[in-house]
């Protein structure tokens, strides 16, 4: 009998954690990133539809997390991250920093009114490179490069609208500046993009 609880303890040490499920709304009970600081890797932080904004639904970090944000309904026209950034106040979507790699993922989110004094208007993967899947970057702007979505790294980018972004440097709605590494651009569309550089849709 002894030997039998002694087993089922060292089994129990032994198995797999579960990962968790983090649901917020607009109105809490999180914003985005509380629920990303509770997340462990492998939870997902799952967004219910509406329009997230203010402080803490902004400049989201991972923080060198392998977990998902995502929207719950999978539809990211309405499941939308306003930046409401500004030459007065500079805001993105997301900023990757801390060596993320393609576990950290982006799914099912707009990401708009991105306003970046560098480059990435809406998300800058400057040393993280996430997936970012089934997403939309509208209305976004960069002082520098890729006014949607600036990458230097492997990245992966997934089925994604760009649309109405700009930049003052190249690569309207993305680019992708990198000597050793590819980023990977899939069934992705380019809208209405501008550049005052090279590259109105997505700079490599």
């Amino acid at each position: 009998m002894v030997r039998s609880v002694l087993a089922c303890l060292a089994a129990a040490l032994v198995a797999p954690a579960v990962a968790d499920t983090i649901v917020i709304g607009p109105t809490g009970p999180y914003t985005i990133q509380q629920a990303i600081d509770l997340a462990a890797d492998g939870d997902v932080v799952e967004l219910l539809d509406g329009v997230y904004a203010g402080s803490g639904n902004r400049d989201l970090e991972f923080h060198g997390k392998a977990i998902t944000v995502r929207s719950q309904s999978g539809n990211p026209a309405a499941c939308t991250i306003d930046c409401q950034g500004s030459n007065q106040a500079y805001h993105r979507g997301f900023i990757f920093l801390d060596d993320e790699g393609l576990d950290s993922i982006v799914e099912g989110v707009t990401v708009t009114g991105g306003h970046a004094d560098g480059d990435g208007g809406g998300m800058a993967c400057l040393l993280g490179y996430p997936t970012v899947r089934n997403c939309r970057f509208v209305d976004n702007w960069a002082s520098g490069d890729g006014g949607g979505l600036k990458t230097g790294g492997p990245t992966v980018v997934e089925d994604c609208w760009f649309a109405g972004n700009e930049a003052m440097g190249g690569g309207g709605a993305a680019t992708t500046v990198a000597f050793d590494v590819t980023a990977v651009f899939a069934r992705c569309t380019f809208v209405d993009n501008v550049a005052l550089g090279y590259g109105g849709g997505h700079r490599t």
